[in-house]
């Protein structure tokens, strides 16, 4: 089955309830009355289908519709009644009901019409009743109209998932890396709060992984599926009305200028969908690897405009160096409208195996996600025998995890017995790891 992404235009929500309102006013009040009571029953029954007429041109994903009124035909012989389904792209694990179709042609099939909205591009389904209480559903067809870009449905075949991008479960066992390529738009971002993680994807391949600091526990970064459609630099900042503001010596709503030392967003912002979450630079270096800002990412500046550069380039934006450099060393705002939306993918995952190796993260926001049961669902997955390791040894690799460090260790030492004794620490970011002391070019003399 194909799957998507949480994908809404600023009037797509408005338009998919006009159709459904229009959709009502032309429902009658039931299924035709002269079914057949004695019809065989429905696992004898052939599969039931859907299409949707006219297209003008398919692929392996994709119908694009060519008509702004499409006709969908589902054929369930000796059914009572059908709905027609719709989940938009970008929706997750949502669906609307779009028709009912309320004439029931010969030889079983459903018909109905439905005016589609401009932006209208996600899967379409049909759910199939029966006289004796039983329900099918078609497989399920991926619609699309012309004027969505390829970008954009490429972004559509993404779903977010429980799991950190970079799991074993998601990559097979092996990410591979790459050169970020210009002219090639298939990017996207993912983070992973616990391990304070943001990637650059491109192809599915690692473009480059950063370092990150996240939301305070009190003002949480949100996991789920977001979008960035710009990029804002020397971005203004108007306070929340948040007793996080306090230290900032702010007033909640008045206008903070770009270049006040007081604004935390720096030099450059990325938003990520609503409720005021950005990607956006470091207030102080100290940020990377801590629960420090309302609710946003922040990346150290060099990093963010590397970054950046990234995105105007596998996205071949029209955006000169000139302006770049102006944006950098002004505090002029400037504004980068992005073609399509990227995909920004946020997880919250504490148990993950990737490359054969199980890290252990900190439950930074206390979720209670570093128990047992959710550490052997992990090593299950990976073909662990829970016998390999017993609750002892796992609860003390998870007391092994800190607020600075994580714990990790082979699957191949824990399906040999000594995951234990195998496993190691290791620092979240570079700030968290330990200081090494400064060679001073003498040699100690052994007493």
């Amino acid at each position: 089955m194909v799957i998507f992404q949480r994908f809404y235009r600023t009037n797509f929500l408005l338009q998919i309830l006009i159709c459904l309102m229009c959709s009502a006013c032309q429902q009658t009040a039931g299924p035709p009355s002269n079914r057949n009571d004695n019809a065989s029953p429905t696992s004898e029954l052939s599969e039931p289908t859907i299409e949707v007429t006219p297209t003008s041109k398919t692929d392996d994903q994709w119908q694009v519709l060519s008509a702004d009124t499409v006709t969908f035909n589902v054929t369930a012989p000796g059914a009572q009644s059908v709905k027609i389904l719709y989940r938009p792209a970008f929706a997750e694990d949502r669906h609307v009901e779009l028709k009912r179709p309320d004439r029931k042609e010969p030889k079983g099939t459903f018909s109905t019409q439905l005016k589609v909205p401009s932006d209208f591009a996600g899967e379409v389904w049909a759910e199939v009743s029966y006289s004796n209480g039983t329900k099918k559903e078609t497989k399920p067809i991926s619609v699309t109209v012309e004027s969505i870009s390829p970008d954009e449905l490429a972004d559509a075949s993404y779903k977010h998932t429980d799991d950190s991008a970079r799991s074993d479960k998601l990559t097979g066992g092996h990410i591979e890396k790459t050169t970020l390529q210009s002219g090639q738009g298939d990017i996207r971002i993912t983070v992973n709060i616990p391990a304070f993680q943001l990637t650059l994807w491109q192809g599915g391949k690692e473009v480059k992984t950063y370092q990150i600091g996240i939301g305070r526990k009190e003002f949480p970064l949100p996991d789920g599926l977001r979008r960035a459609n710009q990029i804002v630099f020397n971005p203004d900042w108007v306070p929340p009305d948040s007793s996080w503001v306090e230290e900032h010596d702010v007033v909640p709503g008045e206008r903070v200028e770009a270049d006040d030392p007081r604004n935390p967003l720096g030099k450059v912002k990325i938003p990520i969908g609503g409720g005021g979450i950005l990607i956006h630079q470091a207030f102080r270096p100290g940020d990377i690897g801590h629960l420090v800002s309302h609710g946003c990412v922040r990346l150290k500046l060099d990093e963010l405009y590397e970054l950046i550069d990234e995105i105007i380039a596998a996205r071949s934006l029209q955006v000169s160096r000139a302006q770049i450099e102006h944006a950098k060393d002004s505090k002029d705002r400037f504004v980068i409208k992005l073609d399509a939306p990227i995909v920004v993918d946020i997880t919250y995952d504490t148990e993950v195996v990737e490359g054969g190796v199980l890290h252990l993260y900190p439950d930074v926001y206390s979720k209670k996600t570093n128990a047992l049961d959710n550490v052997r669902a992990e090593l299950k997955d990976a073909g662990v025998d829970e016998s390999s390791v017993d609750d002892k040894a796992l609860r003390q690799m998870l007391d092994r995890v800190t607020t600075t460090e994580g714990f990790a260790v082979s699957i191949a030492d824990l399906k040999a017995g000594r995951g234990l004794e195998a496993g190691k620490n290791q620092p979240l970011t570079a700030a968290s790891a330990p200081r090494k002391q400064p060679d001073t070019g003498k040699k100690r003399t052994r007493r």
